[in-house]
């Protein structure tokens, strides 16, 4: 059927194409594709569970192998899978201090990580975090570029990265590695891998280790990024008009943008019962202590160049520190000669944080002394209270002590297979395998305060006869208790008062996975165009979820984000699968393969119900060398148990309230009438935030998402041009009944500006107009649809002075939709998002990376160029203060980024090899983005330190 010429020509154009990789092929991995041409064996390639000696696919996929990786000095695989152009969006990674844990996640098409499925060997992994995956165990790293919900089930809609692990290693590997940023002093990657292996007559075993120490880097440590150093904002319409044209000006005559930090300052900020504003401690910039006087306070200053707001970004990390410690160990044996069992042990542990600015205490959203009027706040007889009166709102940056978020992560996974050849049927293969995973993580937040105590520490207080501050009233001492001062300024809180408050807390979660698998399949039966290759499979998939929170957060008496937790959730799914490869067309002129491939599945959720998908695709190699391919499939995602259950929890989204003062002047009066019809009084709320608190959560009415994928391209590798191959291909996803929120900003903006009746549900206000919360529970709201082309090219060569091999990967989106509110028809409109920075995502239309990789005896030189294309965002996004349809058409622009690194590799004659590299060579500093959540930028998409180096060291034995 086949013929070892024919053979080896698949596998060059699957390598050469079909699984291009973003970085380059050593001359090592080429002799090894070259020797597993002559093998013409049955392999698997992700995206089919069937078994084949031609490796061309009517999905494409492209490969990244360890090698690369490690020439590179890559060890955070996520970060580098990221960066490729064929990921897109900007999902969580350690660089993601405020809303990031620790772990580092992908996304492809800019559709969510959540819909980017995550595999080890072909099987599930109980985290689709990357940070538990160690970079020595990857032989390779295929992502498929299509959906395959027919193969893998849930959660396959964008496309799926698979990690293959290395197989036959043979002897021991040790590495050691360091990486550092030339103007970063306090930057530090440290590493150290040991690898050994050993194969025999009957099978082989594989054990290794990998142990990671990233140090922490704070915006302040940044000194070459100005705006890493403050939060800036630009609040006029003059302003914008001149950001746009001369970009960030942050001082002198032609400033356009001022510091503007948090309203919780470390010298207070006070709303006074009978008094108009807010009011802060005017001695504390001066050294304010103690117990102030009523003349010691003033006005606060909210907005304009000399504005009272604190600070808070030099203190936020920008790198978050992490140790991690991944352990691995695989083996198989061939019992007989149709019989091997296999083994998979992975065990990582991760400890892990994020600091922010120190806790913004605001009795607002805090536990409080309540007041006779409801509020939290502070009581008028509080010894250290200047105003005589009670303070309805008490805003204070705690400085005194930090604020950190840890994690504690342990995930472990096995896996027990068998597999072999059937006795029965003739060609026929089979793999049974159990995969068990389970995670562990334990989270203490630090710096936060307790509730009880606070409304005791911030009660009634007095001096005693022996000169001591007590809390309580004379004859009716609270025993224990240290009185709170919130109005003298920095250091004015004792470390006897931060011991009273003081509560760390403690959450844990548990969640574990189960999957068995069992497929079969091989030669049914032959067709005029060849043989008719079949499989068919039954999967078993359950999953468990536990979580305990600490006691304050669920009871709401402590400070920072508080919620019920989902105590405990499970489901179970049955599957049952079948594949088919059909050769249409026997050989002729222009038909060298014509093959149909066809898939189908049944899954059956037992909280969501059942779910059938089916793909089918084309394979047409006309000539040698030339192939068309096109795929069509179905695609779903099942909810999760959060997305059911979770109960409501805080978040602190990026919003501007319609109804406060700052904006009434500009807003028509169709918005004060319905500002008014929600309780707002006329002026408008007081309520200056640009974040609002909003209660996010959970669904038990949620149906799976929806969709279908569609793939169509051609890959040429021309026998004249020896080393050539070239694909391209056009895909498109379209989702319905997408699982989301409607945010915080489009319920605000819907609700008064747009009158949409239905968002303004969403919107809870107290007695007074101020908001207290926003709703964003968990629905199937939005449509998402994403279409463009991937264009893959690489040439090998060899030379009279070594080896060259280029390879240039480049992903054009043409399209990528969302259902969002429309501002100018006030209802929710399909919205292109390609190239635009959106909800602190970025969607660049074009992203492309070149490399070359030159191989000349022991040395081996690389040098990798990475482009990530201009993005556009509404410049008055987030700004406050002027009418924004004076602003409407001013679009900001960030420009196109270019990234080159270059390393060298030298092997010795010891078996030493020694490798250097330069990470951004020309130095390149992250984009000012206004609306950025974290520092002004994207942090998951731009490089943040500048130029950097590693030197890493390898011994082999």
């Amino acid at each position: 059927m086949f013929n070892n010429h024919k053979t080896a020509k698949a596998v060059r154009i699957a390598l050469a194409f079909g699984a291009a990789s973003t970085a380059m092929f050593s001359a090592s991995s080429a002799v090894a594709a070259e020797e597993e041409a002559k093998k013409v064996e049955r392999i698997e390639v992700t995206g089919s569970r069937l078994k084949r000696t031609d490796i061309e696919t009517a999905t494409p996929i492209t490969t990244i192998t360890g090698e690369d990786m490690k020439a590179m000095g890559i060890q955070d695989v996520g970060q580098f899978m990221q960066s490729s152009p064929i990921m897109s969006g900007s999902p969580a990674m350690t660089t993601t201090n405020n809303g990031g844990n620790g772990g580092t996640f992908v996304e492809l098409r800019g559709l969510g990580s959540a819909r980017t499925l995550v595999l080890i060997n072909g099987r599930r992994v109980v985290s689709s975090d990357f940070q538990g995956i160690p970079s020595s165990m990857i032989e390779r790293i295929e992502v498929l570029k299509d959906g395959a919900s027919a193969t893998y089930g849930a959660d396959a809609i964008a496309g799926v990265v698979n990690i293959i692990t290395k197989k036959n290693f043979e002897g021991v590997e040790v590495t050691a590695m360091t990486k550092e940023y030339f103007d970063v002093d306090t930057s530090g990657q440290n590493s150290f891998n040991i690898v050994a292996g050993k194969s025999f007559s009957d099978g082989s075993f594989l054990v290794g280790l990998d142990y990671v120490k990233e140090k922490p880097i704070t915006q302040g440590d940044v000194k070459k990024v100005d705006f890493l150093q403050a939060p800036y904002l630009i609040d006029s319409v003059e302003g914008v008009k001149s950001f746009l044209a001369n970009g960030l000006i942050t001082s002198g005559p032609n400033a356009n943008a001022f510091i503007y930090g948090s309203g919780s300052t470390p010298c207070g900020n006070f709303t006074v019962a009978g008094r108009p504003g807010t009011w802060t401690n005017g001695k504390c910039p001066t050294g304010g202590d103690g117990k102030p006087a009523n003349a010691d306070m003033r006005r606060y200053v909210g907005g304009g160049a000399n504005n009272d707001t604190y600070n808070y970004a030099p203190i936020n990390l920008l790198q978050t520190p992490y140790t991690k410690v991944n352990f691995f160990v695989e083996g198989n044996f061939q019992l007989n000669d149709s019989t091997n069992i296999y083994s998979e042990t992975r065990l990582n542990k991760r400890e892990s944080n994020q600091e922010l600015a120190e806790t913004p205490f605001d009795t607002q959203f805090d536990p409080g002394y309540v007041l006779a009027n409801g509020r939290n706040g502070v009581s008028k007889d509080n010894y250290y209270n200047p105003f005589g009166a009670d303070v309805n709102r008490s805003r204070r940056r705690m400085v005194e002590a930090g604020r950190t978020f840890e994690q504690d992560v342990t995930r472990f996974q096995q896996v027990f297979g068998v597999s072999g050849e059937h006795n029965l049927i003739e060609g026929w293969t089979y793999d049974v395998s159990a995969n068990y995973a389970y995670s562990q993580n334990a989270d203490i937040d630090r710096g936060q305060l307790f509730g009880p105590n606070l409304g005791n520490a911030l009660g009634p207080s007095f001096k005693d006869a022996d000169g001591n501050i007590v809390c309580g009233t004379p004859g009716a001492v609270i025993a224990g208790c240290v009185p709170l001062n919130v109005f003298g300024g920095p250091g004015t809180i004792t470390k006897e008062m931060l011991d009273y408050i003081s509560a760390p807390l403690l959450d844990a979660s548990n969640s574990d996975l189960l999957q068995v698998t069992a497929f079969t399949g091989g030669d049914m039966f032959e067709l005029p165009g060849g043989m008719v290759v079949g499989g068919f499979g039954l999967e078993y998939l359950k999953e468990t979820f536990e979580q305990e929170r600490d006691s304050g957060k669920f009871l709401g008496v402590v400070t920072g984000n508080k919620g019920k937790v989902l105590q405990a959730g499970e489901y179970d799914n049955k599957s049952i699968f079948a594949e088919f490869e059909i050769p249409l067309l026997p050989e002729s002129d222009f038909v060298k393969r014509m093959d149909l491939k066809l898939g189908a599945r049944r899954d059956d959720f037992d909280h969501v119900g059942t779910a059938n998908t089916y793909q089918a695709g084309l394979v047409w190699e006309v000539i040698d060398g030339l192939m068309f391919r096109t795929n069509y499939g179905t695609v779903f995602r099942a909810p999760t148990l959060d997305d059911l259950y979770g109960p409501a929890a805080d978040s602190f989204p990026q919003a501007v309230d319609p109804c406060s003062t700052s904006t009434w002047a500009t807003a028509t009066q169709a918005t004060r009438d319905r500002c008014a019809a929600a309780g707002v009084p006329a002026g408008g709320s007081p309520n200056l935030d640009t974040q609002q608190l909003a209660k996010v959560g959970g669904n038990a009415d949620v149906k799976p998402e929806e969709g279908d994928t569609f793939t169509v391209g051609v890959a040429y590798s021309p026998d004249f041009i020896e080393g050539l191959g070239l694909t391209v291909d056009y895909w498109e996803v379209n989702i319905e009944g997408s699982i989301d929120a409607i945010s915080a900003g489009d319920s605000l903006q819907g609700c008064y500006v747009g009158g949409i009746q239905r968002l303004c549900a969403n919107v809870v206000r107290d007695n007074t107009g101020y908001i207290s919360y926003v709703k964003g529970l968990t629905q199937n709201l939005f449509e998402k649809n994403a279409k463009g082309i991937d264009t893959e090219i690489s040439y090998s060569m060899d030379t009279a002075i070594g080896r060259f091999n280029f390879n240039t990967v480049w992903t054009h989106f043409l399209q990528r939709e969302d259902e969002r509110y429309d501002g100018a028809t006030s209802t929710f409109q399909l919205a292109d998002l390609s190239g635009r920075f959106v909800d602190d995502t970025s969607y660049a239309s074009n992203k492309a990376s070149f490399s070359v990789s030159y191989d000349w005896e022991d040395l081996n030189v690389v040098y990798r160029a990475t482009y990530i294309g201009g993005l556009e965002y509404n410049a008055a996004d987030f700004q406050w203060g002027f009418d924004p349809e004076e602003v409407e058409g001013l679009v900001a622009k960030v420009d196109s980024m270019l990234y080159h690194d270059i390393s060298a590799t030298y092997n010795f004659s010891t078996n030493s090899i020694v490798s250097v590299g330069i990470d951004n060579v020309t130095n390149e500093l992250p984009p000012f983005i206004e609306n950025g959540f974290n520092g002004n930028t994207d942090e998951s998409t731009y490089r943040l330190f500048g130029r950097g180096y590693f030197v890493k060291f390898t011994q082999k034995f």
